[in-house]
């Protein structure tokens, strides 16, 4: 039987694990941190990623954490006149499958819930991964190695399998940070807020608005150009007062969602490209309090060797 090992246990990684298990693949994953856990915001899944969740037999999982919402709007950042909007409905019918919103410490619970006993083992930092003969290698902080026919790398932004690879790289700062925060709804003073899915259109940035748990949650995303910060950390926290700041004078909807006192998380983040062979490859990061990231663009394909696999997943 093929032998898989993932190295992270985050959603990329335990989404692999679930299609793979599924298809009745040895899988083993190898998560850096003592436990697997999500510290951060929502995160939007459209059609496609839910027919992938769907695949793997947690959809309906997925659903009952979501958030709840009809209509997807934009509006002026200032005066709040709706530029669009859409029924969600009619995307689900146009897509074929309905999206969701959900917090992403709710999806890895679901996907960590729908895995087999056993397959992952927590504690085990990855620091390169290299083919031997027909298998590939991983090796491990602690001083400890695994062998697999086939090594996965979900291990995010400084990955060191990506490295084992390509080499060493320096992603570039895109002039793009972001401030994301989870407000509880009932905490938020004046008129309840929206439900909608909600992008903000205005000078230097746009704010993204949508529902986690319900109606229990808003995930605030505000987008910000600003080609001067050059500070980069997982764990990047910043003040309300930083916020209004920077949006003053943009709908007074959107600055009730930030008075004195709101419980809640926010973090600042940036956005970083990485070019190989003339293509970019995109990785925004999400910070909440701690920088999550993903990939948004082209990826660099893996070199293989023989029958032995390492392939990034960056």
């Amino acid at each position: 039987m093929t032998r898989v090992a993932i190295i992270g246990g985050g959603i990329g990684g335990l989404t692999a694990a679930n299609a793979l298990s599924r298809a009745g693949i040895e899988v083993t994953v190898y998560e850096a941190a003592a436990e697997l856990r999500e510290i951060g915001a929502g995160v939007a899944l459209h059609a496609n990623a839910m027919r992938v969740l769907r695949a793997i037999g947690v959809e309906d999982a997925v659903r009952k954490v979501a958030g709840q919402s009809q209509w997807q709007t934009t509006r002026n950042w200032k005066t709040g006149r709706v530029i669009s909007k859409s029924s969600l409905q009619q995307q689900a019918a146009a897509f074929g499958l309905l999206g969701a919103t959900v917090h992403r410490a709710d999806l890895l619970d679901v996907l960590a819930d729908a895995l087999p006993a056993g397959i992952v083992t927590l504690g085990k930092r990855c620091t390169e991964v290299l083919p031997d003969g027909d298998i590939a290698v991983a090796r491990f902080a602690d001083g400890g190695e695994i062998e697999a026919d086939v090594i996965v790398g979900a291990d995010g932004i400084h990955s060191p399998v990506r490295a084992s690879l390509f080499g060493p790289d320096a992603p570039r700062f895109t002039g793009k940070i972001c401030y994301r925060s989870v407000i509880p709804t009932a905490a938020v003073q004046g008129a309840r807020p929206t439900t909608d899915l909600g992008q903000w259109f205005g000078p230097h940035g746009t704010i993204v608005l949508y529902p986690l748990r319900g109606v229990e949650l808003i995930n605030v995303i505000c987008h910000y150009d600003d080609d001067s910060y050059r500070h980069e950390s997982w764990v990047t926290e910043c003040s309300r007062q930083e916020v209004l700041q920077r949006y003053a004078g943009w709908h007074e909807s959107l600055l009730r969602l930030f008075p004195p006192g709101t419980p809640g998380t926010s973090g600042r983040s940036t956005t970083a490209t990485r070019s190989r062979g003339g293509r970019a490859a995109g990785s925004p990061c999400s910070a909440t309090p701690r920088i999550r990231c993903s990939p948004t663009s082209d990826r660099v394909p893996a070199r293989r060797s023989r029958t032995a696999r390492c392939w990034p997943q960056p």
